[in-house]
């Protein structure tokens, strides 16, 4: 079932449907959360409060627009929210702390995930994340993310090439 129709049935009461609202888009809300919030353990707080908000406005939704897009632009402002409020943190990587975060191994998306979060700006990060990781074409990215198709195209094809230099340099080890 498209995500359309399920949000117009979730919006008119069918709580039911929530479960596959979310099985569709989580991994492009974390994504969007981790672009923006850069740790892991935020990225799934500003999870809980996207999805939060999209069942506090799921009568607000209209059927026929683009529920992914919906969808995103909550998450991008959940995120950017929480960015907002923790300005003045310091990032600290988990990995690099692990007494502190009690775990010697973090579920994350591998290598390419973390290689990427490190070395290309928000907005390529999450292109190539949504087309890699999410299978999401171009054309789709641009819409979830309201950006040109040319501008996707041009910043996905940025950020391939950029990350094939950094495995071809062995992530700058010496």
């Amino acid at each position: 079932m498209t995500l359309d129709k399920l949000m117009t049935r979730f919006s008119d009461g069918e709580i039911s449907a929530f479960g596959d609202i979310y099985a569709q888009t989580q991994k492009t809300v974390y994504f969007i959360a981790l672009s923006i919030v850069k740790e892991k353990a935020l990225a799934e707080d500003v999870m809980q409060s996207a999805y939060l908000s999209v069942i506090k406005n799921a009568a607000k939704y209209r059927a026929g627009t683009n529920a992914a897009a919906w969808i995103a632009k909550i998450a991008k402002n959940e995120a950017l929210a929480l960015a907002k409020k923790r300005g003045r943190e310091i990032y600290v990587d988990e990995r690099e702390n692990l007494d502190v975060f009690g775990t010697e191994q973090t579920n994350d998306f591998g290598l390419l995930t973390d290689a990427a979060k490190k070395a290309l700006p928000e907005d390529e990060f999450l292109i190539l994340m949504l087309a890699a990781a999410e299978g999401y074409k171009r054309r789709e990215i641009a819409e979830i993310l309201d950006m040109p198709l040319p501008t996707v195209t041009w910043k996905y094809k940025r950020a391939t090439e950029k990350m094939r230099e950094i495995f071809r340099d062995g992530f700058g080890e010496d």
